[in-house]
């Protein structure tokens, strides 16, 4: 009898939720984990871009645009 119970407990939260609650603790966890991991890629490119960036301002190779006169007014 409680097996039955439960089934149709299960079912009618299947149907109210759209999802059992064991899909919706599963579903968190992948979100957390997708979360983290692309946590992860960003701080490796924004580290890389940092250190490009950083390369770049030590150059003395730069080319600087010429000056552009402002009429005055």
């Amino acid at each position: 009898m409680n097996a039955v119970l439960g089934a149709l407990v299960a079912e009618l939260r299947r149907r109210l939720l759209g999802i059992s609650p064991e899909e919706i603790r599963y579903t968190f966890e992948d979100v957390r984990k997708e979360l983290r991991a692309t946590r992860a890629e960003l701080k490796d490119e924004l580290a890389q871009l940092r250190r490009e960036v950083d390369g770049l301002a030590g150059r003395d190779d730069r080319v600087t645009a010429p000056e552009v006169p402002v009429p005055e007014a």
